[in-house]
């Protein structure tokens, strides 16, 4: 069998073939009436379905599109579990070319995600791209791409490397300043992510920084176990000098985890302020009506907009955004390293100190009149406003939509439909 086809099930064919599934609406086709569909001899499709030949994926895709099922419909799906990217590509009728004429990226870049899980440093949304060529969804490539060889070699050896930095660095005393820019552990690991040395020991200094930590607070109750003329002092200090050592070994055992993750998903520094700005005026919400930002106050272009961490719709003719459940862990799990790398931009507000609005608990929001969603502006751009309705002594009118506006007042919000005022458009 030629290669990457091998899931390739002739008996699967025969059966679809003739419908010996029952499919309804469907009809059984002989061998010659497929052959025609798909521009082959009544031999191939025989030697197919026999086992003989294996078709390649655009004959796959040909074949699937006669007998009017998904291509992997063709394939032994009983062992849909190990295939790779590559597997599950050539299942759906694409070659690598097809899949690189369709992204508009070039075969080197896409060769590399799909052997060795590289995500292209300026195709921050090249997960979801792929997905989305290929027609699978989002968490099905990601398992595809952590099953293959060279991910699983690459996570192995880079926790060799992190540990070998972790007991040179961390103990060091003295100030921490992390590895050093030519500690040859540190510049194997940024090969093998594909990423400039610089930029992962930044994420490195702050992943070990926070070992660090953990080892300074172990010390300390090391020195009360050892030297506290209390006993029950001593055996409450052993009690935790044990759980600081197994968050030190587990935090560390997680860290080449993270970087996989973190380099699969990580955004550049403003598309990250807007998942932060988002986070920060609480638009998160999981209530019924929800509460959503206003994409066009929040930003000019949606499509900045990553749609693996944030869900966007329209309420009415407004566009509206929130981070999805996996935006909001995102912007949790991660704001160490974006903060090592981005350190200008703003913070997220830990939820038990999130801003309280003048009027009472939750972001300051509004509604559109006869609608249940709560609408929130991002904080550093309401601030801005508030800032030119003080100047100008009067409330400021914006443009939400062809059909609504927005009033800020200086202690107020309000929608409705769009005046003959003088209004500022938030896409100008």
């Amino acid at each position: 069998m030629t290669r990457g086809l091998a899931n390739f099930s002739p008996s699967e064919l025969r059966a679809h073939r003739m419908n010996l599934y029952a499919h309804p609406g469907m009809v059984s086709m002989t061998a010659e009436q497929l052959a025609e569909a798909v521009g082959a001899t009544k031999a191939q499709i025989l030697a197919y379905e026999n086992g003989h030949r294996v078709p390649d994926p655009p004959r796959v895709r040909a074949l699937a599109r006669a007998l009017q099922i998904h291509p992997w419909r063709l394939m032994n799906l009983e062992e849909r579990n190990t295939w790779t990217l590559a597997d599950f590509r050539r299942a759906s009728g694409l070659r690598a070319h097809d899949v690189v004429a369709r992204l508009g990226i070039s075969p080197k870049n896409y060769r590399r995600f799909e052997t060795e899980g590289i995500v292209p440093s300026r195709r921050p949304q090249f997960v979801d791209e792929v997905a989305a060529a290929v027609g699978m969804p989002r968490h099905m490539v990601v398992m595809a791409i952590d099953r293959t060889p060279a991910v699983q070699r690459r996570q192995t050896r880079a926790f060799e490397l992190v540990v070998a930095m972790a007991e040179r660095y961390v103990p060091k005393p003295g100030p921490w300043r992390g590895p050093a820019l030519n500690d040859p552990n540190l510049v194997e690991l940024a090969a093998a992510y594909g990423r400039p040395v610089q930029r992962i020991r930044r994420v490195l200094t702050y992943e070990l920084g926070e070992l660090r930590q953990s080892q300074v607070r172990a010390q300390r109750e090391r020195v009360i176990a050892d030297y506290d003329t209390d006993l029950s002092r001593q055996a409450s200090a052993r009690h935790a000098l044990n759980r600081w050592h197994e968050v030190f070994d587990r935090e560390l055992s997680r860290i080449p985890r993270r970087l996989e993750e973190f380099h699969r998903t990580a955004q550049p520094s403003d598309v990250w302020q807007l998942l932060v700005d988002l986070f920060n005026v609480d638009a998160t919400g999981r209530s019924d009506a929800g509460t959503w930002a206003v994409t066009a106050l929040l930003c000019k272009e949606s499509r900045v907009l990553p749609p693996y961490l944030v869900e966007q719709q329209s309420v009415d003719d407004v566009p509206v955004c929130r981070l999805s459940v996996h935006g909001a862990n995102h912007v949790l799990a991660y704001a160490g390293l974006y903060m090592a790398l981005y350190p200008g931009v703003r913070r997220p507000i830990r939820p038990s100190i999130r801003a309280k609005p003048r009027g009472g608990a939750g972001p300051e929001t509004f509604t559109l009149p006869n609608r249940a969603e709560r609408l929130a502006v991002p904080h550093p751009i309401l601030e801005n406003m508030r800032i030119m309705v003080a100047g100008s002594k009067a409330p400021l009118s914006i443009g939400l939509s062809p059909t609504y506006e927005l009033t800020v007042g200086a202690n107020s919000l309000s929608a409705g439909p769009r005046g003959f005022l003088f209004s500022v458009d938030a896409s100008g």
